[in-house]
């Protein structure tokens, strides 16, 4: 299937030509670039010195704005969250949800606590508290049944001799023939 090339793709082609390009720098001259851009992009206070064609080639005077800052604390908690997930998801993958069925009602709601809603772990913790609830239920039933069934069972037993003994006491007292 043919699929015509969209200004996005070619777009998103050169871009990633030229990030592959900054990316095969040498550290210090692929540092300039950066700084450039932070400096170009109001994150870093600072001047910016290019050679003839506007390549940037040094920094100096650069210090974080305000902007920058609040950047930088929007990359880490990123970087932390990645990281966060992929340490998860690495976890999942051994994880053995007969573990949950082990853990007392205070582990097992620590260990949810640890994890996002719409991480699957979470999930798992949260079908293994409906499986609780379930089987509680299921016990209660039963041993509803149980006393229900032993109730029903004394009576019919005290039924039946109260029967008996009446009809003793009836042919006793009864004349006869």
């Amino acid at each position: 299937m043919n699929i015509p090339n969209s200004a996005r793709k070619i777009y998103i082609r050169l871009l990633k030509e030229r990030v592959d390009f900054a990316n095969s720098l040498p550290q210090k001259q692929r540092d300039v670039a950066l700084y450039a851009e932070l400096i170009n992009e109001g994150f870093l206070d600072g001047t910016v010195g290019t050679n003839g064609d506007g390549v940037p080639i040094n920094i100096s005077a650069f210090a974080p704005k305000v902007k920058g800052r609040l950047f930088l604390q929007q990359l880490e908690s990123e970087e932390a969250r990645d990281l966060f997930i992929a340490k998860h998801r690495e976890e999942f993958k051994s994880f053995d949800r007969r573990k949950l069925a082990g853990m007392d009602d205070k582990s097992l709601a620590t260990w949810q606590s640890e994890y996002d809603e719409a991480e699957p772990e979470w999930r798992l913790a949260e079908h293994e508290w409906q499986r609780r609830i379930t089987a509680e239920q299921i016990r209660g039933a039963i041993d509803l049944a149980r006393n229900t069934a032993l109730i029903n069972f004394v009576i019919a037993i005290s039924a039946a001799i109260t029967g008996v003994i009446f009809t003793l006491l009836v042919q006793a007292f009864s004349p006869t023939r």
